[in-house]
């Protein structure tokens, strides 16, 4: 039997990881909340939703917390009304006519859909541009966080929708290798009955080594897919480039140092994998660059056209109309609509 200490460990690890597929939502979604006490909903309600979600649209989040006879056994009788309480308890205010729709932030409601036999609470988060600080909550639910502590469907999801290009999916890649070197270095002290520091016990608490692996070996195979695919634009392609001439010079000192020891066996492995090198490296260099479109590009180009009239309705020398003046009194809004999609184009880890 688990003790309450290790049955507090995995409830804050089960929150901490659907609040970070909360932070990363860009769209409405739907969680389930099977499982959950109270201690659990307060911790998944200040990580997931203490902290507004940055976004350039408004969203609808639906957690099922009940239903009937098939699913009752799955929550507790009054996990409602449990997660009303944590939500009052960040600010967040019950409106039965709450809808997606930004005056709406940070307010919930409560459905029992008859038809699906299933009870929903319905929450509509704070909302931040892309580019907006989020409060004090930031560091503990930054894209690395997000990306290390994410259970492997909801990094999926993420790796789609928050990095399209090569160049970020190789730094999210790097993020994962420096999290499991430092999860490997905290084994390393425990091994050696070191003491960990708070930061290092919850750290390694939170950690799931082979989620880590898991999650490295997917985004891996997804890179090479890519370049397999030809999706590299030319900065790509010549970082690709540069990394595979500097793993076979490693191979041309490897096959001369085998040569020199007279280890035939070990010097013909290396010239077969020096020869995989150099027909990758031609096959890359074949390659001809793509160009990525951003996310949201016609619409920021419509913005950008619209404001680009308003400045040149602004310069003119003559009266404005009342007709005019309401023209550029949108312009404010206009620029905030456009800092955020071009926020939410750039997703995470962009230079």
């Amino acid at each position: 039997l688990c003790s309450g200490r290790e049955r507090r460990r995995m409830s804050e690890d089960k929150a901490k990881k659907l609040a970070a597929e909360i932070q990363a939502s860009s769209s409405s979604e739907t969680f389930d909340l099977a499982g959950y006490g109270p201690e659990g909903l307060a911790q998944l309600v200040k990580a997931g939703l203490g902290t507004p979600i940055r976004s350039a649209e408004m969203m609808r989040l639906t957690f099922v917390c009940g239903g009937g006879k098939k699913v009752r056994q799955k929550y507790a009788d009054n996990l409602p009304s449990l997660f009303g309480d944590a939500l009052k308890s960040s600010g967040f205010v019950e409106d039965r006519g709450a809808a997606a729709s930004l005056d709406c932030q940070g307010r919930y409601k409560f459905q029992h859909d008859t038809d699906k036999d299933l009870k929903f609470v319905h929450v509509f988060p704070r909302i931040a541009p892309p580019d907006t600080p989020g409060g004090e909550g930031d560091a503990a639910l930054s894209p690395a966080d997000l990306v290390i502590f994410a259970d492997l469907p909801a990094f999926r999801t993420m790796v789609a929708k928050k990095t399209p290009s090569f160049s970020q999916r190789r730094r999210a890649l790097d993020v994962l290798k420096a999290a499991k070197a430092r999860l490997a270095a905290i084994e390393a002290k425990l091994a050696e009955l070191q003491p960990l520091s708070e930061e290092e016990q919850s750290y390694y608490d939170s950690s799931d080594a082979d989620g880590l692996q898991a999650k490295q070996d997917f985004l891996q195979a997804l890179l090479e897919e890519m370049i397999a695919a030809g999706q590299l634009t030319k900065p790509e392609q010549s970082a690709v480039l540069e990394q595979l001439q500097q793993k076979l010079e490693a191979v041309e000192a490897q096959v001369a140092a085998a040569a020199a020891a007279g280890s035939s066996k070990k010097e013909a492995k290396l010239r077969e994998a020096r020869e995989k090198l150099e027909a990758r490296r031609a096959a890359v260099s074949a390659l001809k660059p793509i160009a990525n479109r951003p996310k949201f590009a016609s619409e920021i180009g419509a913005v950008q056209k619209r404001l680009a009239a308003l400045d040149a309705l602004e310069r003119s020398a003559k009266v404005l109309s009342l007709d005019d003046a309401l023209k550029l009194n949108a312009r404010p809004k206009l620029l905030e609509d456009l800092k955020a999609m071009q926020a939410e184009s750039r997703g995470w880890f962009a230079e």
